[in-house]
Formats: structure tokens, sequence, C-alpha cells
């Protein structure tokens, strides 16, 4: 026996309201455009990431705690452009690490590891706002290198230059070292989208010359915006099969239905934040703000309303 549209349309409305008075779940994205592997901007690093991937064992690590999971003689650690400074712990749990034959690799222009660099007496100079090729050498390679806004390095053995500018160094501690390179744009996806990729490239994988590669991607900044993936998968074969037993059987009266329906799921599934009908809106900085409408009190209406017109059109 195949059921009536009514009772298929109030079932549908059913699936709907079940759906949403579940938690929506949040898609988080990456606040800004900082020099990350989980940024696929233009100041992202995904374009590395994809190139290494070919050559190298690549990582991510959301702690320093975590550098302990990968042998300090086979691998190289990343740290661009860091959002938050590292604790005086962890400054300790790095060098520890790099003592035991470990490499690290500092991308800032900024003064955010300074605890870090003073540590092993680096110091930073002034920041130049302005774009240049310089020359990094790496044994007895010469590199040119493209830098777009990066700081004066010192302390230790220049390795990188700009005319007569040291923006790059290599200091030893212990088995192990550290290179430091004050810009974090020397790698991202602007410049590996553009005529210098290749050399760029190559520089990258000179730098990162062991098996394992580790980004630290810890403290960095995220935004949430409230979305369904369910409603994705599912409503385009919901709303072709609602349209076929309304508007094609129904005449004029199940048009009437399904644009009365069609403005009950727009109202279902539109933005929160416009709405006010979510647990949730949207959550910046200011963090998680909760609705105070009542998910259980719209259920048990809509379950009322859903028998009502069962046992109206139903039959």
């Amino acid at each position: 026996m195949t059921p009536s549209r009514e009772l298929l349309a109030a079932l549908a409305a059913l699936w709907i309201v079940l759906l949403s008075a579940h938690q929506i779940p949040l898609v988080q994205f990456i606040a800004g455009d900082p020099p990350s592997v989980l940024n696929r901007a233009d100041g992202g690093l995904s374009e590395l990431v994809s190139t290494l991937t070919v050559y190298r064992r690549v990582k991510i690590a959301r702690s320093f705690d975590e550098i302990w999971q990968y042998n300090p003689g086979g691998t190289v650690l990343i740290l661009s452009g860091l959002d938050s400074p590292p604790r005086k712990r962890d400054v300790s749990l790095i060098l520890e690490w790099v003592r035991r034959g470990g490499k690290v690799v500092v991308l800032d222009e900024y003064t955010t590891p300074t605890l870090l660099l003073e540590e092993i007496g680096i110091g930073l100079g002034s920041l130049a706002s302005d774009v240049a090729v310089g020359e990094c050498r790496l044994g007895s390679t010469r590199h040119p290198v493209l830098f777009n806004v990066y700081r004066g390095v010192s302390g230790a053995r220049p390795i990188c230059q700009i005319g007569s500018a040291v923006v790059g160094v290599e200091a030893v501690v212990g088995e192990g070292h550290l290179i430091i390179i004050g810009d974090s744009s020397v790698f991202i996806n602007e410049v590996l989208r553009s005529r210098y990729r290749h050399p760029q490239i190559v520089f990258a994988l000179a730098i990162v010359d062991r098996e394992t590669v580790v980004f630290y991607e810890g403290g960095r900044e995220f935004v949430e915006i409230p979305f369904s993936p369910k409603i994705l998968v599912s409503l385009p074969y919901f709303v072709g099969r609602f349209a076929w037993y309304t508007i094609l059987g129904g005449g004029p009266v199940g048009a009437v239905k399904t644009v009365l329906f069609g403005l009950v799921l727009l109202a279902i599934i539109s933005p929160r934040w416009l709405t006010g009908l979510s647990r949730y809106t949207l959550s910046l900085k200011y963090g998680r703000r909760r609705s105070q409408f009542s998910v259980d009190k719209l259920f048990r209406e809509s379950v009322k309303a859903w028998v009502e017109w069962v046992d109206r059109f139903g039959k």
C-alpha cells in the first residue's frame, strides 16, 4: 500500500524537526591568515606541506610535549609564525630535544619566539617592510630566497643575507642545531604559487633534510560557524522526493504545500545567528552565546502538530 502524500510530508517534517533539535555541529576555520599548515589561503603553508609529503613524513604537533614522540636525530621541528610565545617550560623541552640531536627551524619576523632565542643568545634586529631576494647558504650550496617583511637576526653563524643584512643564522646546541630565519613568509602559499616556487621549494628541502618534519600548530586561533553536514547529505534527496509527491500529483494544493514547507525548512536551516533559534550562535573571540529558545518546547509542539496533521489529512 502506497502511503499518501500528506502522510509522507508529515513524516518528512518530523524528520527535519528531529534533526534540528540535535546539537548543531560546528565547523572551525583558522582565524586570520597565519603561516599555518591548516591555512589554505595566501598566507598559509598548505602548498609546502603538499610538496613535502612526497619526500618526507609530515606530522603536526599541538603541544611541545608531542615532539618527544619523534626521534630527535631524524626529525625537523618547524616553528612558523607562532601565535603565542612558548612558555619557559616549553623552551626547556625544545632545547633538551635539540641537545639530543634534534633540529629546529624558526621562521618568524615578530618577537613571539624571543624567550627561546634569548636562551641561546640570539638577538633580533629591526623590521624591514619590503620584498627582496636574498641568499641563503647551506653547506656549499647557495640558494636564492624571496623575503617579504623580514627582521635582522644576530648571535650565531650567518646563513642568510639580503645585501649586508643578516636575516638567518644557525646555532649549534648540544648534538643538534637551530636555524632561525627572520621571515615567516618564505614558504607561504602566495610565494609558492608564483614564479619563485622552484627556488623556494629547493631551499625548503635543503632545510628539512631529515626523514620526518613536524609542524608545531599549538596556540592557533579558530572561528566557529554553525553547520550541519547531515542536512547537506540528506536534503537534496528528500526535497526531490517531496516535490515529486506534492507538485506532480497534487495540483495547486500541492504547490501551496510545497511553498509552505519550504518556508518552514528555510526557518529551520537558515543561519542561526539571524533566526535566533539555535543553541549556539556565531562564535568569534567572544565565545559561545547560548540562546534562550527552548528546543524541548519546539519538539513537543511540533510532534503535537504532526499528530493533528496526520489525523486530519493522512487518511
